[in-house]
């Protein structure tokens, strides 16, 4: 008897556990809803926060017509950078998915590279959500 593929969901969910190594990758929905982390408090107020932010922040560039952001990336005083990237399924703008990634300064090129892969788990994410819901 042959074994059963693994479910679309913990496929995802073990591609973006790899994504992490040693950073933090954390991807939420418009409102901040945790979807996947690897941070060990996925509901952390810091980490809504910064969701948060980048939702009020592609909002208003989309507002102003400046074009829609692509990837913000911050870098602080004490050490740490943080990426953060939208995915948003053609023509609705209301299931935006946000993704971080947070790493330590030296580490941005990891931290990039990582962005990219949360933003294909993103998509795909969106996919089987669309599958499921069809």
């Amino acid at each position: 008897m042959a074994a059963e593929p693994p479910s679309p969901s913990a496929s995802l969910t073990s591609h973006f556990t790899a994504l992490s190594g040693p950073l933090t990758t954390h991807l939420t929905d418009a409102n901040a809803i945790p979807i996947l982390s690897t941070h060990p408090s996925p509901n952390s107020p810091a980490l809504s926060s910064l969701s948060s932010a980048f939702v009020q922040a592609h909002d208003t560039a989309c507002r102003m017509g400046l074009g829609t952001p692509l990837r913000v990336t911050i870098a602080t005083a004490t050490g740490a950078a943080v990426i953060q990237t939208a995915t948003v399924e053609a023509g609705k703008e209301r299931e935006m998915l946000v993704g971080t990634v947070v790493a330590r300064a030296d580490r941005l090129a990891e931290a990039r590279l990582a962005s990219w892969g949360v933003e294909e788990v993103a998509r795909r994410f969106q996919k089987t959500v669309a599958g499921d819901a069809a």
